[in-house]
């Protein structure tokens, strides 16, 4: 049996060495991203007191694992390569976001912000971010292996040979309607 907060714990000593870098406050939790109906894309829900206290959001996204009779087993990150997001903190938070009120299993009632993930940004380890729909699109696409030096195309020998070709071609059409124009001139001398 597994506690959420020893894998919690795990989870952030995983990110440890990046958080400890930062410079200001911040909050680290583990969400899951799921789909809403009538939403387009995943959400994360997050408590009402984690928004309130001012500060950036860390969040490694995880999934949950069941036993067949839905009982909560494992909780295991999302993404294989274990990314890092966060959320932005935003003061306006309670006026922006749907809410969900739920109740505790102690029986005290509890409010948690729907928020978009594409609200969230990639961190990566030198501290440059990526929006989290743009780190999703990338994550699923197959590198593309550069085969040339340069980003921009040469010139002579990607279009040159196309502009050749579609010129035969043109001459080609040309010289058969310039047939056909004397065989028309020739008809019409006859006359």
């Amino acid at each position: 049996m597994y506690t959420r907060r020893e894998k919690e714990k795990e989870m952030m000593e995983h990110h440890l060495d990046y958080l400890q870098n930062l410079k200001t406050a911040y909050q680290f939790t583990v969400k899951t991203a799921f789909f809403s109906k009538g939403k387009v894309g995943r959400n994360i829900q997050l408590f009402e007191n984690e928004l309130s206290r001012g500060s950036d959001i860390y969040i490694e996204l995880v999934d949950f694992l069941r036993d067949p009779s839905g009982v909560e087993i494992d909780m295991v990150p999302m993404y294989e390569e274990r990314p890092l997001f966060k959320y932005r903190y935003n003061p306006y938070f309670s006026e922006e976001y749907e809410t969900k009120t739920g109740t505790s299993s102690r029986g005290e009632e509890y409010i948690t912000y729907v928020i978009p993930a594409s609200e969230l940004v990639y961190v990566t380890r030198d501290g440059s971010e990526m929006p989290y729909n743009q780190y999703d699109k990338y994550r699923l696409e197959e590198p593309k292996k550069q085969t040339k030096l340069s980003v921009f195309p040469d010139f002579e020998q990607e279009f040159l040979p196309k502009i050749k070709q579609e010129s035969n071609e043109v001459s080609s059409i040309l010289l058969e309607i310039a047939s056909g124009f004397q065989k028309l001139a020739e008809a019409l001398k006859d006359k």
